[in-house]
């Protein structure tokens, strides 16, 4: 159920704007109902009511799909037949995916026709502001900093000198950025630090001397960066986030990381300075990634694995240090056999 107290924008959809939505094919399976029948609500599949959409994408919800009262289920055509009889559905092929489209229809936020400027921010008169933007309290922008149109930056936000924001980015609260630059459509989730200099330095018998970072962050567009992340420039060159990268919370990436468009970096991760990411690559809950790697294209990393050398394009790895998904996975029954051997 959705709380309108926190989401008062959210608004009904008809079942035509749903078939528009989901781009209903031949290969398609739906029930067909009256164009002009209206859902009010999103839902659980166990807590759906008559007027709700629900998801049905995961067998292991097969139990509560018998039983749903949801108005309409978007599911597979596979897992349809769990739901009851008369339970009105669409089935696609990705029905995650166009549920998830179906919330962003309904809780499309209203972008503001003007500029909103609380009276507590500092923005320093040599910085360029766009159009329609929204500054909350106690946000400082700094000298000839860039923000572009119906952007939003949330209370107590720092935005250093000459930092580039793109048009349509939502910046949360009590976020640093310094030495960036940032494109369009990204989402920077709160406390998040971007271009503080990294964790470089010299070391020899009279101690570390740190190495300046000189180069900056480079963010792309439709990005988004999770609560607490911290992101460092670069020292000699540029961090770089190419554009539909999703960094989810905690995570820290050095100075000189490339990550390549489209890739997922999931909680907790660490990657260290100047190793390289290739495009649509995955990194499950806290990876970590030696320095100085090339990591391939598509390639997916398993929950807790660590990685010290490169990775070819394509491959599933586990373990730590990583291997092979299929090497894994026979040291894991090697390891298992050898301690009942020893019981």
């Amino acid at each position: 159920m959705i709380n309108n107290k926190f989401y008062p924008n959210f608004k009904p959809i008809s079942f035509s704007q749903i078939i528009e939505i989901a781009q209903i094919s031949s290969n398609d399976i739906y029930e067909e109902l009256d164009p002009g029948t209206v859902f009010t609500g999103i839902s659980k599949i166990d807590q759906a009511m008559a007027t709700d959409i629900a998801v049905f994408h995961n067998n292991k919800y097969a139990q509560e799909a018998k039983v749903s009262k949801a108005g309409l289920t978007i599911t597979t055509e596979e897992l349809s037949k769990h739901l009851p009889a008369s339970a009105p559905f669409i089935a696609v092929s990705n029905p995650y995916r166009i549920f998830a489209k179906i919330i962003a229809f309904m809780n499309t936020e209203n972008r503001n026709d003007h500029t909103s400027i609380h009276p507590t921010s500092i923005i320093d008169p040599t910085a360029k502001m766009g159009n329609n933007c929204i500054i909350g309290p106690h946000v400082v922008i700094d000298a000839f900093a860039e923000i572009g149109d119906n952007s939003k930056i949330a209370s107590g936000t720092y935005i250093g000198p000459s930092v580039i924001v793109g048009n349509n980015a939502t910046i949360h609260s009590s976020v640093t950025l310094s030495h960036c630059e940032i494109g369009d459509n990204v989402i920077i989730k709160p406390g998040a630090k971007i271009g503080q200099s990294g964790f470089g330095f010299n070391m020899d018998d009279q101690g570390p001397f740190d190495v300046p970072h000189v180069g900056i962050v480079q963010i792309g567009h439709n990005v988004q960066i999770g609560a607490n992340t911290c992101i460092d420039r670069g020292s000699i060159g540029n961090t770089v986030i190419q554009n539909g990268v999703r960094i989810d919370n905690l995570v820290q990436i050095a100075h000189n990381v490339v990550i390549g468009e489209n890739s997922i970096i999931v909680a907790q991760v660490g990657i260290a300075g100047s190793t390289h990411l290739g495009k649509f690559v995955v990194a499950a809950g806290q990876v970590g990634i030696s320095g100085h790697l090339k990591i391939g294209n598509f390639v997916k990393i398993a929950a807790q694995s660590g990685i010290i050398k490169d990775i070819d394009d394509n491959m599933t790895v586990g373990g730590s240090p990583a291997v092979s998904v299929h090497d894994w996975h026979r040291q894991t029954i090697a390891l298992k056999n050898l301690i009942k051997k020893k019981i």
